[in-house]
């Protein structure tokens, strides 16, 4: 992508910031307050920097978490530099503004994926980690991170079993077809606590009808994003390939 088109689509982001934050911030806030149980703080430390990931993970799968957690600790901690440099050069070879907030409805995908970046600068990356935190707030620690898959054809969209298509979306999302086939190691799911600013807390409670610290008090109340990730063989390195920033869901 020509240098031109980087700076246009930068300067267009801005205005589809503002717009996209005040549209679609509340909904997803009010979707991302459902998890009982783990809405202050102090719920939320980790008793170990290894505390977020699957107990219950098989040995061979391991090695796939402790390969995605700096990034999940990266994004986390909005050091986003940091994350950046986790990337492997698929994932920078191009990213569209549905891998950070996923269209609502067909006209907003198209438009989306003209809005991409090829060879990503760390800039970039942290440019468009905005619209995640206008979504869901600032991210302030990790939640939870397990291994979705490592089946090379749910990772490829060529399993035959029944279920098989849902679980390469679930899997894989949008990963492009151009990625190798035989780099796609494993698939892995996640969430990140995130906290609200005072605006935005205020705004929830004005929806669900109770004051800020009601809201604050309540074990409902836990905002959250979930991120997908495709780890990938690298050059002999098992780096992130691919990812997907996901609102809340009831499936989670």
């Amino acid at each position: 992508m020509s240098k031109a088109r980087n700076n246009t689509n930068a300067a267009s982001g801005v205005w589809c910031l503002a717009i996209f934050a005040s549209a679609i911030l509340l909904p997803v806030l009010v979707a991302g307050c459902g998890k009982k149980g783990q809405n202050s703080e102090k719920k939320t430390v980790q008793k170990s920097e290894d505390d977020f990931l699957d107990k219950d993970a098989k040995p061979d799968e391991r090695k796939y978490l402790l390969a995605a957690k700096p990034f999940f600790v990266a994004v986390a901690s909005r050091r986003y530099a940091d994350a950046y440099a986790l990337l492997s050069r698929y994932a920078i070879a191009r990213m569209s503004l549905d891998q950070f907030t996923p269209a609502q409805q067909d006209s907003d995908s198209q438009q989306n994926q003209s809005f991409a970046f090829d060879n990503v600068t760390a800039e970039q990356f942290a440019y468009l980690m905005q619209y995640v935190e206008a979504a869901h707030g600032a991210p302030r620690a990790p939640k939870m991170l397990h291994v979705f898959s490592t089946d090379s054809d749910v990772l490829n969209r060529r399993s035959k079993e029944q279920f098989g298509a849902m679980d390469s979306m679930f899997a894989i999302g949008a990963m492009p077809e151009w990625i190798p086939a035989d780099i796609r190691r494993a698939s892995l799911r996640g969430q990140i606590h995130t906290e609200l600013s005072p605006q935005e807390i205020e705004k929830v409670a004005a929806t669900e009808g109770i004051t800020v610290d009601e809201l604050k008090k309540s074990e409902d109340f836990d905002p959250y994003f979930n991120l997908k990730v495709v780890l990938v063989d690298d050059g002999g390195e098992l780096k992130i390939g691919y990812f997907e920033f996901l609102p809340p869901s009831m499936m989670d």
